[in-house]
């Protein structure tokens, strides 16, 4: 789960505690620990599809919006329209577990560039590796300057993304991304 800087420092002081999203299907899930990058992370206790117009004021100042018009114009959503809200607490400054910190050992490696091979057929086309070396070459750049380079529409490039940073190859910045130590070195062996 991804916040802007501003949501991000009113998240450490207590003053953001939920979040509204646009999502076609939830991108967080209860239980959930996510990074606030560089410090801090989040667990997520509850997920609510409710429409718009369902939004209580108070959930409203809780997000770290002043009123309604100014979370729909965020949301770029109207009233009737259904958005996902997302509860959670700070658990503090140390970061999460994250998988991609941990370097990978020979069998690891091996397994991992089995997955990456095995994404490519499954796709037609060599697509990891180049996405990888662009990452890595370009790195906070933000997906609707990267997709063009990958010949590819914006959605689909963010959910290739997806599937690497679920692998711990990739970490995704304040606007776009960078590969992760166990990116750079699968990118290596590759």
């Amino acid at each position: 789960m991804q916040f802007q800087k501003p949501f991000k420092e009113a998240i450490r002081s207590g003053r953001v505690t939920c979040s509204f999203r646009n999502w076609q299907r939830p991108q967080a899930r209860v239980g959930g620990r996510y990074n606030l990058h560089p410090e801090g992370a989040i667990e997520v206790i509850s997920v609510t599809r409710l429409p718009v117009a369902e939004i209580r004021s108070r959930d409203i100042r809780r997000s770290g919006f002043a009123s309604r018009a100014e979370l729909n114009g965020f949301l770029e959503a109207g009233d009737e329209d259904l958005v996902y809200r997302v509860e959670f607490r700070y658990l503090g400054a140390e970061l999460v577990g994250l998988p991609e910190t941990q370097e990978l050992n020979l069998q690891n490696l091996t397994e991992m560039l089995q997955r990456l091979a095995a994404m490519d057929r499954r796709n037609g086309e060599r697509w990891s590796r180049q996405m990888l070396a662009l990452i890595a070459h370009k790195p906070g750049t933000r997906a609707a300057d990267l997709a063009p380079a990958m010949q590819s529409e914006l959605l689909k490039f963010k959910a290739d993304v997806r599937k690497l940073k679920k692998l711990g190859l990739t970490i995704s910045l304040e606007t776009g991304y960078r590969l992760s130590p166990r990116g750079e070195q699968v990118l290596a062996k590759l």
